[in-house]
């Protein structure tokens, strides 16, 4: 019995000093002047608006709020939001991409891009010094390239739901797994967590995904910066042995 008290004691310790909500959210963006959706984790929302992709997976997000992931008026609006929560709000460009710079629309002449063996058509992201930029017009060998966001100067509308609030240690570490590797179902990960360490045991077919060790490391850092109290964090890699009989 004390062993399970110091265990319970351990989890709120290390919830309270978190200090941040884990949302799982469900959302679709508009742009208000065009009614054009944008992004949806809604699998038959992007099927309608024709934005399907077969390489994506459409299930809620971890949305914690302040983490600054999401634009500002998304993550500010969810600050206090209750579970359950359905709501669509109205988000400015101020606390969504910003208003549009006119300086920061440039002219490079085309040849530049010739030399460099690009191709160039109005509408392509280009990448100019490290930096994305809309080709938005050719005319006369001058190209005319928009280093402004795409959404920048736009209106947004998010019509959202918050389909849980997790509140446990495992489930909170448990969706910072599944946000880097959203192909899993919670099912499919273990949690032990005991005396400040945390065991996680991926299942086998992500083992051999060649990013792994990089993502490992990425779910590491995130369950530092928000589990408080961890200090240990180890992966068990099992590969089971099938033999012919």
């Amino acid at each position: 019995m004390e062993d399970t008290n110091n265990k319970v004691e351990e989890q709120q310790k290390l919830e309270n000093k978190s200090g941040k909500r884990f949302l799982l959210v469900e959302y679709t963006v508009t742009v208000k002047d065009t009614g054009k959706v944008i992004d949806t984790t809604n699998a038959d929302e992007a099927k309608k608006a024709g934005i399907y992709s077969e390489d994506k997976v459409y299930k809620p997000v971890l949305v914690i709020p302040g983490e600054g992931v999401y634009v500002r008026g998304f993550e500010e609006a969810l600050a206090n939001a209750k579970e359950g929560e359905e709501k669509e709000i109205e988000i400015p460009p101020s606390k969504a991409y910003g208003e549009r710079d006119p300086n920061k629309v440039k002219i490079i002449p085309l040849r530049e891009f010739r030399r460099r063996g690009i191709q160039v058509r109005p509408g392509e992201i280009v990448e100019i010094n490290g930096m994305p930029a809309v080709v938005r017009n050719i005319t006369g060998g001058r190209v005319v390239v928009d280093f402004n966001h795409p959404l920048a100067g736009k209106t947004l509308i998010y019509k959202y739901k918050v389909v849980k609030e997790l509140t446990s240690n495992e489930d909170k570490v448990k969706y910072l797994i599944l946000r880097r590797l959203r192909m899993l179902e919670p099912s499919e990960v273990k949690i032990n967590l005991n005396n400040g360490k945390v065991e996680i045991e991926l299942p086998e077919k992500v083992l051999l995904n060649e990013n792994i060790q990089y993502i490992k490391k990425v779910i590491a850092n995130d369950v530092a910066k928000y589990m408080g109290n961890i200090n240990e964090i180890i992966f068990i890699d099992r590969f089971r042995i099938t033999r012919k009989t």
